[in-house]
């Protein structure tokens, strides 16, 4: 039995627990279902075999027409109530998961239109979340799970960034793909001329296929392949940065080549059905990792099988000169803007991302509720398949037969967890307008966009890098009068404003769900990171305690390509020295913060695993050595510099002296 404390601020009163129990727990109807999958298994059949492997129920719920939570301003249709989506004043799609979870669209307080569920909680089922009254409780990503603060730069990487991320990959993805062989094809190279703004623009083009070997498990139906068509200046001599898109086509490359970078259109759907029907999760690259199988709870979604694909183009740029490997952005639009977003937690050499109008389960907050909420994608047997199969516990109502809150509120990590993995490194997100009205990006909840970036932010300031930058001054959608119907509670900065000074970008267009409008915003942005010179850390330094500065090791070497940067933000990593030894963030300075934990007689060296940045890309980790020799140096209290055995430096140690040679 799995016992869980629950969370919830508003709530405070209530002490609950909650017991899930797979021997007590109704599951989905599986009967029939093969022990192995086969060609002819539905979506539907997945999807419920996974909740059957979990022991989970979406339960039963009332009629739609009777339900007692049903959104006030919604209309069923004439026809067919109970199976067909309702909608709104202004045309939102409204309808009811298999949870139970109506999808609502909340207004402004005071106002009507929207799909406003008015009569309980004064309508905040359709904002419920971050800053609305009541909301789930917040998850401070500068504080562990178990609540020890963040405090040091060390504790981030060495502590709460390995602990998001194995809870992103248990509660939301899955675990990540294994490596298999590839054997790799370019087609012949063509060339051409594309015209920007009367610019002419040369470039060269070549598509290239990996095929992943399935000799593992022959049986496979369905061959995975990294397909991608790229686009790339034609001047040869150099690597190009690129831009990676989830099947944009080539034709982007018009806002691209002004600064030198190229675009590859990569085909997701080559390498994972994005679908569970027809047996095709038990096939592609999923299949192959296992053994033609059903998945396990842990399990890869199609999101990570997707993000997996552009990783081994990553490896592939590294064989070959036409493409930086080292200068790598993404993109992509909807579903894959949210693949975008794993992409780059996932895989640390994305240079920059832009998920676009990613809405639930990318970018949008989950434990929020307006359009569409994690329970329709973890429930839906049309979007199941991008997640694992863990999602699945957080359904439902928190407390049985009270509609709110939801048991979202058991995540340990939400949508600006997933963004917080991407620090240091670039990151723009979008989202559009309600245009044509309840056909636009309503259902990609906007706010809930904007508030993963917003919320992320402190990660990025607390790396030494710039967040979400939002001019003072800045007027937001809801405070506009012809937007106010069609907005969530607090809404987002104004239309068609560019915010690219941070690291973290945002912007929203003024038309609905699409990309285009934003893509010179884009190009602007990511040139800054992917044309910057990336610093570099001299490699192999080694240091000899005792030989610096009294308190000091000596100084870590670096240098930055760009004359006008200025390297900043060291920090420590990792390594076997880490909180015993520390890095001077201005000056590179190794910095003795705790002696007393130095093993002078059994340890003859430490490693410190560091890191610095210009402001816009981090260096490469490199490791740096502290070697202690057999006799080491002691500023002795009276300002003598002593040499003496390492075994007595305790000693002196623990007598105020301080490791090192005296003077100024």
């Amino acid at each position: 039995m799995k016992t869980m404390a629950v969370r919830y601020g508003s709530l405070a009163t209530l002490s609950l627990i909650l017991l899930l129990s797979t021997s007590n727990v109704l599951s989905q109807n599986c009967a029939g279902l093969p022990a192995f999958p086969t060609s002819s298994i539905t979506a539907a059949q997945d999807r419920d075999r996974m909740m059957c492997a979990q022991g989970f129920t979406f339960g039963t719920h009332p009629l739609r027409v009777e339900d007692p939570n049903r959104p006030v301003n919604a209309t069923p249709p004439a026809a067919n109530p109970e199976t067909t989506n309702w909608s709104d004043p202004v045309r939102h799609t409204v309808t009811r998961g298999n949870w139970g979870q109506w999808i609502t669209y909340d207004s402004p307080a005071g106002l009507t239109g929207g799909a406003m569920n008015t009569t309980v909680g004064g309508g905040v089922f359709g904002d419920y979340g971050p800053f609305s009254n009541p909301s789930y409780t917040p998850i401070d990503l500068l504080k562990m799970k178990a609540g020890d603060s963040v405090s040091l730069r060390e504790d981030w990487w060495i502590k709460r960034r390995p602990e998001i991320f194995d809870l992103v990959k248990e509660q939301l993805y899955g675990n990540p793909i294994p490596l298999f062989p590839i054997t790799w094809v370019v087609s012949g190279e063509t060339t051409g001329t594309q015209t920007v703004n009367g610019v002419p623009y040369a470039y060269r083009q070549k598509t290239i296929t990996g095929t992943v070997d399935i000799s593992s498990y022959p049986s496979l139906r369905n061959t995975p392949r990294v397909t991608a068509t790229c686009r790339f200046p034609a001047a040869t001599g150099r690597e190009y940065p690129v831009v990676i898109t989830y099947g944009e086509g080539t034709g982007i490359f018009q806002y691209l080549a002004p600064y030198d970078i190229g675009t590859c259109s990569y085909t997701p759907t080559n390498v994972q059905a994005d679908s569970g029907n027809s047996g095709a999760m038990s096939s592609y690259l999923i299949g192959l990792m296992n053994q033609g199988n059903w998945r396990d709870p842990d399990d890869a979604g199609s999101l990570v099988a997707w993000a997996w694909g552009i990783s081994r183009l990553i490896d592939y740029f590294e064989t070959e000169t036409d493409f930086d490997a080292d200068k790598v952005g993404v993109e992509g639009h909807s579903r894959y803007g949210k693949a975008t977003l794993v992409t780059a937690a996932y895989d640390e050499r994305v240079a920059v991302a832009w998920p676009s109008d990613a809405g639930a389960l990318g970018t949008a907050m989950a434990r929020r509720s307006y359009g569409e909420t994690f329970e329709q994608v973890a429930g839906s047997s049309q979007e199941y398949h991008w997640l694992n199969g863990r999602s699945m516990f957080y359904g439902g109502p928190l407390v049985a037969g009270q509609y709110m809150p939801r048991r979202v509120e058991l995540l340990d990590v939400d949508a600006h967890s997933t963004t917080s993995l991407v620090a240091p490194r670039a990151i723009f997100a979008t989202n559009g307008t309600d245009t044509p009205p309840g056909f636009g990006d309503a259902w990609a909840d906007p706010r809930g966009c904007f508030l993963s970036g917003l919320l992320a932010g402190p990660v990025w300031e607390h790396l030494g890098w710039a967040g979400q930058i939002i001019p003072p001054g800045t007027v937001f959608t809801s405070t506009l009068p012809s937007w106010q119907i069609h907005e969530s509670i607090g809404g987002t900065p104004d239309f068609n404003l560019a915010l690219i000074e941070g690291t973290v970008g945002w912007r929203r267009q003024s038309q609905g769900h699409v990309s285009a409008p934003n893509w010179p915003s884009f190009a602007l942005f990511a040139s800054r990171y992917l044309n910057d010179g990336r610093p570099v850390i001299g490699a192999d330094q080694s240091f000899v305690l005792g030989d610096a500065p009294a308190g000091t090791v000596g100084v870590v070497g670096a240098s930055d390509p760009d004359a006008a940067d200025t390297i900043r933000s060291w920090q420590v990593k990792g390594g076997t020295g880490a909180y015993t030894f520390s890095i001077d963030s201005t000056t590179g300075t190794l910095l003795i913060v705790d002696p007393l934990s130095i093993d002078f007689v059994n340890t003859p060296s430490y490693t410190l695993i560091v890191m610095v940045g210009d402001g816009k890309l981090p260096a490469h980790d490199e490791t740096v050595t502290i070697t202690l020799p057999a006799k080491i140096n002691v500023c002795h209290k009276n300002g003598r510099t002593l040499s003496i055995s390492k075994g007595d430096v305790p000693d002196h140690v623990g007598h105020g002296d301080l490791i090192g040679v005296c003077g100024s």
